[in-house]
């Protein structure tokens, strides 16, 4: 989940279901403006929670104002990091790699003081 002003969570999911997305998305977002996600089929209830816009990237990556790439920026570290840094996680220890992610990717903007936001998050 990510909002447009630069903050992500990323959450290890028990069951690959539209139903657990939605379920994890409501206890974690108060208000939306929108949902905007990509066209798969997990996210075709979304519309329960709140406004949904979607693109589907077989036909094109961005419609106005729709897209997800700062999701997929996101992913796209995530998974460099694991090749890049780590080679291997047990799903043990995933969520704990998946918040490390996420703090990095919502703090991105301010390296230098990240250190300092480390260690007042102790």
């Amino acid at each position: 989940m990510a909002s447009r002003d630069g903050d992500i969570k990323l959450q290890l999911l028990s069951k690959l279901k539209g139903e657990e997305v939605r379920r994890v998305v409501a206890e974690n977002v108060e208000y939306v403006k929108a949902f905007y996600t990509d066209g798969h089929k997990l996210y075709r209830k979304m519309h329960e929670l709140g406004p949904h816009r979607y693109v589907v990237h077989q036909k094109q990556w961005v419609d106005g104002d729709v897209h997800v790439s700062y999701v997929e920026n996101a992913w796209s570290l995530f998974k460099r990091g694991l090749i890049g840094i780590f080679h291997h996680v047990s799903t043990k220890y995933l969520q704990d790699y998946l918040d490390e992610f996420a703090f990095r990717y919502s703090h991105r903007d301010e390296k230098p003081r990240l250190m300092e936001l480390v260690l007042q998050s102790c």
